[in-house]
């Protein structure tokens, strides 16, 4: 049974690697001394120097700026504007005592408005800016005005796009530059060992022995069980591998490359071969640049969109983005080929996905959805809210209901290793 894992952002997570959305932008108020010399920063913010000097300037997080900024700049001359969301954000501004008329001169503004939006919103997941990201390009459409300050949908493009090059750098510095995302099978193997093909024991009495079959529809177990028969006698071997894993990377990072290569090194008989695309681009890649927007063109606004006749507004949709190389042709042949299961690694099932994963859930070839869910320390886990979401990729629920693998026959990832630390 050849396997499609989808791998998200929590997949990176478990790692301990800081790729969270709260890690990327308190990054950006730990390192606001980069605000006028980073020409990334510099898009972020409009600060006067003169009363603002960002010189060693770095804050925990947006609460601590907040906090901060109001308390230093309490003076009178200085005075503190809401924005256009309250009180959770301002602007400031110094009045000059010396001049006839109050003249007011702005210290401190958000000049990346949508930056502002998804700050103040405290969004928690990468899918939550994508989502907001389509919500803004709805509103200028509907001309709602809820984000008309943003301006035009050009202008909006031109602020995603920052966004996006500051990730990409925010990526490589952190993440690549700093970990070691390489490293032996046995230090991975609390995951690497989910892969390993165990040969069911067709004799046993034990149902505890054949729970896999239970992963599948009722009609296709008899095909599980002559595989099984033909793997025990030994017709299934190296010379005609057993299945294949195809990761289908939905981050940017190259963590999945270590789990790929160690895969490979094991007999493949028993761990099959494992092959890795990264759909959503590679850090600092031009065949394959990052692919950071939304995709769920099965939404009911989707064709407000396309009737602009305005391709702006077409400009971050992933379908379009993903014509730049072929790996979304190669997913494409690769579906097509033969029968699989669906493991789901770290990935939100959000909907700024639902166009691809629909495709892959519903096809006649996906016999199983298998779901390695979190699970915290205090034994609160993500299954019920992994599952709710992949209901939301399916047209047809009786197939959802059908496919989905139960709590009682999956398992939680593994959240237990860690990559060294580049030595610099």
């Amino acid at each position: 049974m050849n396997r499609l894992i989808i791998v998200g952002n929590g997949f990176d997570l478990a790692h301990g690697l800081p790729t969270s959305y709260s890690s990327f932008l308190n990054f950006i108020w730990q390192e606001f001394h980069q605000t006028t010399t980073n020409p990334l920063f510099m898009e972020l913010f409009e600060i006067d120097e003169m009363h603002l000097s960002t010189n060693g300037l770095s804050y925990q997080d947006y609460k601590d700026f907040c906090s901060k900024m109001k308390f230093n700049y309490r003076s009178s001359n200085y005075m503190f504007k809401d924005s256009y969301y309250g009180s959770t954000s301002f602007n400031l501004f110094y009045r000059n005592t010396l001049s006839v008329d109050e003249d007011y001169q702005k210290v401190f503004s958000f000049k990346n408005k949508f930056f502002e939006l998804i700050t103040v919103r405290q969004a928690i997941n990468w899918v939550d800016i994508e989502n907001s990201y389509y919500q803004v390009l709805i509103s200028l459409i509907t001309g709602e005005g809820k984000y008309m300050h943003i301006g035009t949908v050009k202008q909006l493009n031109e602020e995603f796009t920052s966004i996006k090059n500051l990730l990409e750098y925010y990526l490589t510095e952190k993440i690549e530059k700093k970990y070691q995302l390489s490293t032996s099978y046995s230090h991975c193997e609390s995951i690497l060992s989910l892969f390993e093909y165990k040969c069911k024991n067709l004799k046993s009495q034990d149902n505890e022995d054949n729970l896999f079959y239970l992963e599948f529809p009722p009609d296709y177990r008899k095909k599980l069980e002559d595989f099984d028969y033909l793997f025990s006698e030994g017709y299934i071997d190296k010379s005609n591998n057993a299945y294949e894993n195809f990761f289908l990377d939905f981050n940017y990072t190259s963590n999945v490359e270590n789990y790929v290569t160690n895969l490979n090194f094991k007999n493949s008989r028993f761990f099959g071969e494992s092959s890795h695309i990264q759909i959503h681009g590679q850090l600092n890649d031009v065949i394959n640049p990052i692919n950071f927007g939304f995709g769920d063109e099965m939404d009911d606004h989707y064709k407000f969109l396309e009737k602009t006749n305005d391709n702006d507004f077409l400009e971050n949709i992933k379908s379009f983005m993903y014509l730049n190389n072929s790996n979304y042709r190669k997913l494409l042949n690769w579906i097509e080929a033969d029968d699989y299961q669906i493991y789901i690694m770290g990935h939100s099932c959000g909907l700024s996905d639902r166009t691809l994963l629909n495709t892959l859930f519903e096809h006649n070839n996906c016999k199983s959805i298998k779901i390695f869910y979190y699970k915290g320390k205090d034994g609160s886990d993500n299954f019920k809210e992994l599952s709710q979401n992949i209901s939301r990729h399916f047209n047809k629920k009786s197939l959802m209901r059908q496919k989905v693998v139960d709590k009682t026959l999956s398992l939680p990832l593994p959240q237990n290793v860690r990559y060294d630390q580049k030595t610099i």
